[in-house]
């Protein structure tokens, strides 16, 4: 019953009496010292600055914390491990020290495989994503990263097989050498080890369901295998309705006793219940009638649409070095059209792609596909990518490896990526190579006929260069290892020189426009797919928050005459493109109509936004269930911006529009048995 012995006993004498409790935290002492480093190495949680990453432990504080409660579960799961481990030992009447190091050595083994995959396989990501992040890409696929990982894995399981002989080795050591002493069976065990988990046991549920609210300790702890076991553990057993949501994950079942209410549901309007919880019964809104139904296809200019890859609205006017970062399109918009509030709805690439050539934000059919509008008016397509198209079937369900289509990207190019990895989330062309291939198709093509053009440039993606990149404005990259908050300047630095490349592969475009007489017969179309956090937020990346320097995004036309005084949302692009090649009245004047903005999946989004011409959004955090307005630079729960008459439209407004466009899509799902696939699957 006691921890501490009645009578002295030798240091040896004392290890043997608590072997249970020595056994168990040698166990966490080891994989907690790895697993942390581990951590570091891949998300910088101690020092910050990591892409995609938007939390950090900076302060002693911060730091002690985070590692006493990743010590808690770590104990929690393995001492758990060990009872059972040792329960079974005694049932068997087995004893002496081959039980307590044959426990150790399994375990550390079983979580050194464990870790070296689970890093590894997220390597397949090019050391750009995290654990959410990677859910939520329709690319990301296990098979595949192992594929890549192949090489790295076989020198990892040799290493793990010579640990294992080496274990073996000792094992039959002491069993040959009979490592025995007279106290092993006289000395009986301390009670220390049960009643200490059994204490932290009983805490654990109340520690996990305040660590599932907190953001910020939860973003770490997510990361833990110990938490994530544990986590998953208790939210089964209090998974009452048997719904899949229970009271210790995240997030938490609002209904634990009603499987038809829980979080993210399909709130199903006019019923009179709210599955999701959120703002009562949802209310039907039709879709808005698509308004090319309205324009009859037919030839017109030809069109050349330019994606670039991570590009930030200021880079019109941004100077490095006393040079303008982008001379190129600062002239085309000059002399064309620049749209001051155009905005990316999700802050990834690929759901940027689908919104731009699908059109809408949803899978459904009550809008014309762009290349499907086009082949309808008699246009010819060709698609030219420094991007895997294919990863997260951009190319399938956008139609651009459709049959009859000229069809060129990173994958098709393979040898002449600019990176090692073959894997499709990593595939990238130089703008060289890109441009190379345009101008090849460029002279093939007959442009009797009328010409869509696609180009997708991968200058700007992290990590901001490549081995072959020009250096344009700067005399050196910053190397990946020295990417973080400290540098910020030359991180800042380095991405704009990243940017003035893919302006000189703009400039190649238009040359070879003008070289054959077709600049003025050719409507060009410059965008972003998404901005770029540059640290001036504390956060590197994109797709983590709904603010300007993720989601504001360049649009350009050469085209004079288009009028805009309205927020721009990428499903419009297209729109505007056609107006302008048909030379239709091209007035975009709406300035109370708002763009529709998310972060995470439709399902169960993270953030949710409205933005309006001018910039003002309002966002919704379903973390915290609060809303920021941002002209009153004011975060409240939603329930209170309801109650404010002033605010109530724009908060119901936000609310209604993520509810219907869930039940849109669930519904065209239903009616056309469409593929059950996640609505929004990201890339990058």
């Amino acid at each position: 019953m006691y921890c501490v012995p009645r009578f002295p006993l030798s240091l040896e004498k004392h290890v043997w009496r608590h072997r249970r409790l020595v056994s168990v935290i040698t166990v966490v002492a080891i994989i907690q010292l790895f697993e942390l480093a581990l951590l570091q190495v891949k998300y910088d949680i101690f020092i910050g600055g990591g892409f995609l990453q938007p939390y950090a432990y900076l302060t002693l504080f911060e730091r002690l914390g985070f590692i006493l409660l990743s010590l808690w579960y770590d104990f929690v799961l393995f001492g758990l491990i060990g009872v059972a481990w040792f329960y079974i030992a005694d049932r068997l009447n087995k004893s002496g020290i081959l039980i307590y190091y044959s426990f150790t050595v399994i375990i550390l083994l079983g979580m050194g495989m464990w870790l070296g995959l689970k890093f590894k396989v997220l390597s397949y990501f090019n050391d750009t994503i995290n654990y959410q992040i990677i859910a939520n890409l329709g690319g990301g696929s296990l098979r595949d990263g192992l594929l890549y990982a192949a090489n790295e894995i076989v020198l990892f399981a040799g290493t793990m097989a010579g640990l294992v002989v080496l274990f073996i080795l000792i094992a039959r050591f002491l069993k040959n050498h009979q490592y025995v002493r007279d106290y092993h069976n006289a000395l009986s065990q301390s009670h220390c080890f049960k009643w200490t988990l059994t204490i932290m046991t009983l805490i654990t549920p109340f520690l996990t369901y305040a660590v599932s609210d907190s953001d910020y300790w939860r973003y770490g702890l997510s990361k833990k295998t110990s938490y994530n076991l544990i986590t998953g553990g208790l939210d089964l057993l209090t998974d009452f309705d048997r719904d899949g949501y229970g009271l210790f994950g995240y997030p938490k079942d609002p209904a634990p006793f009603d499987k038809s209410i829980y979080p993210g549901a399909i709130d199903i309007p006019g019923n009179q219940i709210d599955e999701d919880g959120i703002m009562g019964d949802a209310q039907l809104i039709p879709l808005t009638p698509d308004p090319l139904h309205s324009i009859e296809p037919r030839p017109g200019k030809n069109i050349i649409l330019i994606v670039l890859e991570t590009a930030r609205f200021d880079l019109l006017n941004k100077q490095l070095n006393g040079r303008y970062v982008a001379p190129v399109m600062r002239e085309i918009a000059r002399t064309g059209t620049s749209v001051d509030y155009a905005f990316s709805h999700t802050g990834y690439t690929t759901t940027s792609l689908m919104a731009i050539f699908n059109r809408e934000l949803i899978y459904h059919d009550h809008r014309f596909k762009l290349l499907d509008y086009l082949k309808k008016a008699g246009y010819g397509i060709s698609i030219i990518s420094g991007q895997d198209e294919s990863f997260g079937d951009v190319a399938t369900f956008t139609g651009m490896n459709a049959t009859g289509n000229y069809y060129f990207d990173a994958q098709t190019a393979i040898e002449d990526r600019v990176f090692p990895s073959k894997d499709p989330g990593s595939l990238r062309l130089s703008e060289e190579r890109v441009v190379a291939q345009f101008q090849k198709r460029f002279a093939e093509l007959n442009f009797e006929q009328p010409q869509f053009i696609y180009l997708n440039f991968q200058a700007g993606h992290f990590p901001y260069s490549h081995p072959t990149m020009q250096k344009i404005l700067i005399d050196q990259f910053i190397p990946r290892s020295q990417i973080r908050a400290e540098n910020r300047e030359w991180v800042t630095a380095t991405y704009w020189n990243a940017i003035a490349n893919a302006d000189w592969a703009v400039g190649q475009v238009v040359e070879m426009l003008k070289s054959k007489n077709l600049y003025d017969q050719t409507i060009l179309v410059i965008l972003g797919d998404h901005g770029e956090s540059l640290f001036e937020d504390g956060f590197l990346g994109h797709g983590h928050a709904i603010n300007d320097a993720q989601t504001h995004i360049p649009l350009v036309f050469n085209d004079p005459n288009i009028e805009v005084q309205e927020a721009i949302g990428q499903i419009d692009v297209a729109e505007m493109a056609i107006r302008s090649a048909f030379g239709l009245p091209n007035q975009w004047l709406d300035q109370e109509k708002t763009v529709f903005q998310l972060v995470g999946n439709l399902k169960l989004p993270a953030l949710i936004g409205h933005v309006q011409y001018g910039g003002d959004r309002v966002v919704f955090d379903f973390r915290s269930e609060q809303a920021f307005m941002s002209g009153l630079q004011q975060w409240k729960p939603y329930q209170d911006w309801l109650e404010d008459p002033q605010q109530k439209e724009r908060m119901t407004n936000i609310i209604r529009e993520w509810e219907n466009l869930k039940w849109h899509e669930f519904e065209y799902r239903q009616r056309t048995k469409f593929p059950s696939a996640q609505s929004f699957i990201h890339k990058h």
